[in-house]
């Protein structure tokens, strides 16, 4: 999604200015390092791996962005007013900005030569809506952690978040605390994981916009499952807040 917002918006304009806001966005960089670099550059593509955006400034510069949590991507036209939490603003000819604008300061922001070589020094794994079947089954397969914690190790596979991994558990039938899941289940799970990515790309991650069949517009306490109208178990696991159908998710007995 925010791929396709900055092709749709900031690419191939000249970069005027850059201007670092919040030097604790930064991550490997130094203030007038990242400002220099993006100065009189234009973004040539951009290239998603997970959570991470890669922008091509040449062929050995890379703009790397990683939105976190809170993070999002503000393409202002005409002079419009900056976000209030704007940690990053990249100006361009004609009066256009892009903000990097980010409450939480879950993001980052730096650069590489290769997306490549980002990758393999940060040891992160394959982007979710990249692998096949197969490559999932050799990541997961014999695995005997908890699956919830295994879908959002990086290293495993990137870019499946809590919310999703959590929507993607659910329309599998799979409790998020269950362990050495058959090939039957991890196949199942692989579907249910591509299934929910391309409904929240077609959606632009609105979960207003979700089918109401999915556990996301009812992810709260208090809500029911869609399925079956049992009342939605809360719960942490591996530090993450989990929501799952204690009836259709329930935790098979080894």
């Amino acid at each position: 999604m925010a791929r396709r917002y900055l092709e749709a918006t900031s690419l191939h304009q000249t970069i005027r200015a850059a201007e670092v806001k919040d030097e604790r966005i930064l991550a490997g960089v130094s203030t007038r390092e990242l400002e220099m670099a993006l100065a009189g550059k234009q973004f040539e593509c951009a290239i998603r791996h997970g959570k991470r955006l890669f922008l091509k400034l040449h062929d050995s510069l890379w703009l790397v962005l990683h939105l976190g949590l809170t993070g999002r991507l503000i393409y202002l036209e005409n002079g419009a007013k900056e976000p209030h939490h704007t940690r990053l603003l990249i100006s361009f000819e004609k009066d256009h900005n892009l903000a990097f604008d980010d409450p939480r300061i879950f993001g980052e922001v730096g650069l590489t030569k290769s997306p490549q070589d980002f990758l393999e020094e940060r040891k992160i794994g394959p982007d979710a809506l990249q692998l096949d079947p197969n490559g999932f089954l050799k990541i997961m397969d014999g695995r005997k952690s908890l699956v919830k914690p295994a879908l959002l190790n990086q290293r495993l596979i990137a870019g499946l978040g809590n919310l999703y991994a959590d929507e993607a558990l659910f329309q599998a039938g799979i409790c998020p605390r269950a362990r050495g899941l058959t090939i039957e289940q991890l196949t199942i799970l692989f579907s249910s994981i591509q299934e929910v990515l391309k409904t929240a790309l077609a959606t632009h991650a609105d979960l207003e916009e979700l089918p109401d069949s999915y556990l996301l517009p009812h992810r709260r306490s208090g809500g029911r499952c869609p399925q079956d109208g049992a009342l939605l178990s809360r719960d942490k696991i591996g530090g993450r807040t989990s929501y799952f159908c204690p009836e259709h998710q329930k935790l098979e007995k080894s």
